[in-house]
Parts: C-alpha cells; sequence; structure tokens
C-alpha cells in the first residue's frame, strides 16, 4: 500500500506539470499568435479586401495558427473562383495569403454582368470586371434563372464543355485572343475582327497552329475584307485553305 501511495505521489506533479505547460502553451498560441494583418497576392478575380473579409468572416481567424490549419492543412472553404489558399506567417501576427485562381475556359452574359465557368462548365465567378484572355462564348442555350455559383450550367449538351476547353487551351497555347467564341451546330466557331474562323468539331490543335499565318496572309491578300475561313475539314493532308469573303 505504501509503495502504491509513494508512486501516486510520483505521478501526481507529472501530471500537474504537464498539464501546466498545455497551459502555458495553449496561451501562448492564443496571445501571441493573434492576427493583425493579412497579406494577399495572387487575386486577381477578388479584390484583396474581398479575400480578407472571406478569411475573417470565420470568428477563430483572430488566431493567425488557425488561418494556417484551415487553408493549408484542411480544406476550408473557398470562394468559387479560388482553386486554392496558400498561407504562411511572415511572423505570429502577419498572415500572407497567396491565391491559386481556377482556370476560366469561357464566359457568358447574364443579366448585365460576366458569368464565368471552367472547364467542368461550373459557373464560379459572376463580375461586372472583365476577365483579361478568357473568351466571350455564344450559342450556349441554358435557364439563366436556374445557375448558381459552384454548379454547372444548365446546358442540354453538357460534351461542349470539354471541346471549349480543347479550343481555349490552344488558343493560348498559339498566342490567339478571339473576339468571340461560338458554339454552333456544325462545331466551333471562333471571330477574330471582321473574320470568321470554322473549326468543327475535333482537331482543333492542328487547326489553330495555321490561324495566326492565314490572317496575315488574308491581311496581305484581301486588306479590311470580312469573310469566312473555313478550317472545319482541314488535315495536314489538305492541298488547299478556302476562304470565302463576305457578299
Amino acid at each position: 500500500m505504501k509503495k502504491k501511495k509513494t508512486r501516486k505521489k510520483k505521478i501526481l506533479p507529472v501530471i500537474l506539470m504537464f498539464l501546466a505547460a498545455l497551459i502555458v502553451a495553449a496561451a501562448v498560441v492564443v496571445v501571441v499568435f493573434r492576427t493583425r494583418t493579412i497579406e494577399v497576392t495572387g487575386s486577381t478575380y477578388y479584390s484583396e479586401n474581398t479575400i480578407r473579409t472571406w478569411i475573417q468572416n470565420d470568428k477563430l481567424s483572430v488566431n493567425s495558427l488557425y488561418i494556417v490549419v484551415k487553408y493549408d492543412l484542411l480544406d476550408g472553404e473557398l470562394p468559387t473562383g479560388a482553386e486554392k489558399f496558400h498561407v504562411a506567417l511572415e511572423n505570429p501576427w502577419t498572415v500572407l495569403v497567396t491565391v491559386e485562381e481556377k482556370e476560366m475556359a469561357g464566359y457568358v452574359e447574364d443579366d448585365g454582368a460576366y458569368l464565368y465557368f471552367d472547364g467542368t462548365g461550373t459557373a464560379v465567378l459572376r463580375t461586372k470586371k472583365p476577365v483579361e484572355g478568357v473568351p466571350y462564348i455564344e450559342g450556349l442555350t441554358f435557364d439563366a434563372a436556374k445557375v448558381e455559383l459552384g454548379t454547372r450550367l444548365p446546358v442540354e449538351d453538357e460534351g461542349i464543355f470539354e471541346d471549349i476547353v480543347d479550343v481555349t487551351r490552344n488558343l493560348k497555347k498559339y498566342e490567339l485572343v478571339p473576339d468571340r467564341l461560338t458554339c454552333a451546330d456544325d462545331g466551333i466557331r471562333l471571330m477574330f475582327g471582321i473574320v470568321e474562323v470554322t473549326l468543327g468539331e475535333s482537331g482543333y490543335e492542328e487547326k489553330l497552329q495555321q490561324v495566326q499565318p492565314i490572317l496575315e496572309k488574308l491581311s496581305e491578300l484581301y486588306p479590311d475584307t470580312a469573310g469566312t475561313l473555313y478550317l472545319d475539314n482541314y488535315t495536314k493532308e489538305s492541298d488547299s485553305i478556302r476562304f470565302v469573303p463576305s457578299e
């Protein structure tokens, strides 16, 4: 019995010291790691203040370590246009947030604003500020009243988004910026100024590879002439490409 009592007397101080250390550590985390500044970089879709407000809407964000854990270690909820928040601490009270944004496949007009969607057709951003380098998409038919951010656009042919992504990826690759992209019954069409380019329903990369040199040649042969450049049936084996001036 005496041995048990002696053992308990030895263990009790250890437990008390451990609990005291936990209390001190918790106090340090609460007092020292107190968020004073949130610095935001990499955000073009949203203002820096919008990102700060998003983070600070969580009452626990007063603690800088909590913000790091929430967004870097856990799947904290993000604005629909953001892919990831990369969070680091410059010091215990300054939080550095780098926003990794989703890549937009295109946008449509929606009640006086621009509605942007990603490669899956999910609506991710509604804004009145245009996003540079994202093509305007025509020909997508859907009920705008049913569109919600974070959900797919309710179009009949969901496979069209794969075509749009394929085209927009190659537009960037070959540094082409069309005025608009149209989803037509016969495939994808692009508008470059007064020249329309038909791409058909497949083989977009090899067709888009030809666009820039052909447009340059057309400006020499047919200056200021509107018309249609038919690439829908073009292949590497094609001997000629048809351009039909508008009447």
